[in-house]
């Protein structure tokens, strides 16, 4: 993970571009009521917009901030991982089908259940399908999906002792050189005001918390499949 100091830069950056833009405002009306010169309703609905949004940006940030400083109880109750991931699926499926995202469900249908809380692991795979949906938009923003699908593939499967998730996409991919600092906090390849680079750092403490691991598979170009694994229970 990324030492303090990093994590310091990378809270300043994500910041910074939300109180610049509001500075900027804050300014401009100040120096028209100054000078008390008139500002069209049109100009000042934008700016108050504007405003507004960013003070958004930075209160989502600031969020993220605490939900990955923050260590509360760790809650374990039996949970059935399909469910959590159909809710999170549902949770999102208007927005995938509006932009023409096809998502393809592949799952063990007799899933033993698993220990966890059910609300901390529909988190991890809302982030997952996050960054699904980001990878394969900006894929078609360079023009590289052609004829290829737009698709989000989900599948559970019962391994040995382990119940396994993978969320794979067909997005632009993780260059090899990154793959290493993917789960380090602030660490994204997104614009900024994209992200903020905790959804994964997040998601990779909350599987962590149930004794659970996350790793990803990646090639430049040709999509990402995020691996989670997690102790089956084993019910009489």
């Amino acid at each position: 993970m990324a030492p303090l100091g990093e994590m310091a830069t990378g809270i300043a950056h994500e910041l910074n571009q939300p109180l610049s833009v509001i500075k900027t405002a804050s300014s401009f009306l100040r120096r028209k009521a100054d000078n008390g010169e008139p500002i069209e309703a049109d100009i000042l609905r934008t700016m108050a917009e504007e405003i507004d949004n960013h003070v958004d940006r930075a209160s989502k940030i600031i969020g993220h901030m605490r939900d990955f400083g923050r260590k509360s109880d760790v809650v374990k109750e039996k949970v059935q991982v399909n469910y959590v991931l159909r809710r999170a699926v549902d949770f999102f499926k208007q927005q995938l089908k509006l932009r023409e995202i096809e998502v393809v469900e592949d799952f063990h249908e007799d899933l033993p259940p698993v220990l966890a809380d059910p609300n901390r692991l529909e988190q991890v795979f809302v982030n997952l399908l996050i960054n699904a949906r980001d990878a394969i938009e900006k894929k078609g923003e360079q023009g590289n999906h052609k004829e290829e699908a737009k698709r989000i593939t989900l599948k559970t499967k019962a391994e040995d002792a382990m119940v396994t998730i993978e969320v794979t996409d067909t997005g632009t991919g993780i260059p090899e050189a990154i793959l290493h600092r993917i789960f380090e906090p602030f660490f994204t390849t997104k614009k900024v005001g994209k992200g903020t680079g905790l959804g994964l750092s997040i998601s990779y403490g909350i599987v962590q918390d149930y004794d659970g691991t996350i790793k990803v598979e990646s090639k430049d170009g040709e999509g990402a499949t995020f691996i989670i694994k997690f102790p089956r229970i084993h019910e009489a």
